[in-house]
């Protein structure tokens, strides 16, 4: 009975940890609270090898950026989040704009990216965890992360009230 309570003990760990994990990139792909940092899933195969698909990235807006730094921006057409490399920068007319290309891609990006679409640089990437955040908002994974642990405190708690001796026992 000890080794089932342990088990418990460590999945119910394992759940809670994930479930804060997922909570701190969720709220830095949402807002810049924490120290203009944000996260992004990356959901093409325009950077491989360097980052993957369902790889999430960590970007900051240092204001500064050079060739061959790996960059995440406001594409200007459809206003999608684009993170590719710069390639090279260019001064026009007093402004700084930088040519992209992802590194699985042939051929440069079709437009220059400005500085101020630039949403920053790119520090560091999570490995696969993308697909858990995707996962985790899905209506099936709600169930999975939010319905199911919930199910595993209140029995928990149940069993803890029922097992307690009674006073007078």
């Amino acid at each position: 009975m000890k080794s089932l309570k342990f088990i418990y003990d460590i999945l119910s760990w394992g759940v809670f940890f994930v479930i804060i994990l997922i909570a701190v990139f969720t709220i830095a792909s949402n807002t810049s609270l924490l120290g203009g940092y944000r996260s992004y899933l990356v959901q093409s195969g325009s950077m491989e090898p360097t980052i993957m698909t369902g790889d999430i990235v960590i970007v900051h807006d240092n204001g500064r950026y050079f060739d061959k730094d790996v960059i995440t921006f406001l594409e200007k057409e459809s206003r999608r989040v684009v993170t590719h490399r710069i390639v090279k920068s260019i001064e026009e007319n007093g402004t700084t704009v930088f040519e992209t290309k992802g590194d699985a891609n042939r051929s440069l990006d079709q437009d220059t990216v400005p500085l101020e679409d630039v949403i920053g640089r790119v520090i560091f990437t999570v490995p696969k965890l993308g697909y858990l955040v995707a996962f985790a908002k899905s209506p099936f994974g709600l169930v999975i992360f939010i319905i199911i642990p919930s199910i595993l405190l209140i029995s928990q708690e149940v069993l803890g009230i029922i097992k307690k001796p009674k006073r007078g026992e």
